[in-house]
């Protein structure tokens, strides 16, 4: 499998691994003096069935409510054993970032997740809408006139898809059987021409 740092900058369009995420335009520093607003909110998210390195409660929860929907998979996220946990592998890959890319992080999805109320004016925050609603919401990042609206769109799209696409139980459904290298014999399939001696090459007529 390809390594996730290169994944996420492949679909990001930048290293999201570094001190970058949202601080590259007014809007973006715009939308991070917002999130440093929010309060953290209540505590009413279920709690998590694993270990977590980094993720609370609350953004394990955003984390598998954001992938669901953008892979078009709200059966198959999850913390059940025949699901996907997104958001746990998503956890153990930010994990690995510096501080600064965590705490951007976790603004962003603090903003994602209240945003309803700023942004579309509901009365429920991302996670409690219902799954019209919560399309329609990410429809709004992802289209958004606001710049750093479409960043935080492109960074939670490529956590959702390399925490779900990452794990093998994923594979079958593409019907992809995982990777060849070290479990499948490789044949030749090419018959290669037979080495022509070096004399027979120099007594070629000009």
């Amino acid at each position: 499998m390809q390594d996730p740092g290169i994944v996420l900058q492949e679909l990001c369009g930048a290293p999201v691994n570094r001190r970058r995420f949202l601080k590259g335009s007014l809007s973006g520093l715009a939308l991070l003096g917002v999130g440093s607003l929010i309060p953290a909110g209540c505590k009413t998210y279920p709690k998590p069935g694993v270990p977590l390195q980094f993720f609370d409660g609350r953004e394990y929860a955003i984390m598998n409510a954001v992938a669901a929907r953008l892979i078009g998979a709200p059966q198959r996220v999850g913390s059940g054993a025949d699901h996907v946990d997104v958001a746990a592998r998503v956890d153990g890959i930010v994990a690995t970032w510096d501080a600064e890319s965590r705490a951007q992080l976790r603004t962003m999805l603090r903003v994602f997740e209240h945003g309803t109320y700023l942004f579309d004016l509901q009365r429920k925050r991302f996670t409690r809408l219902a799954v019209t609603a919560q399309d329609e919401y990410l429809g709004g990042w992802m289209n958004s006139t606001l710049g750093a609206r479409r960043i935080v769109f492109r960074a939670l799209k490529a956590l959702a898809t390399t925490g779900f696409y990452s794990d093998p139980r994923a594979w079958r459904r593409l019907g992809y059987d995982g990777p060849w290298l070290g479990r499948v014999a490789a044949t030749v399939r090419v018959d290669p021409e037979p080495l022509a001696p070096i004399t027979a090459l120099s007594s070629r007529p000009a």
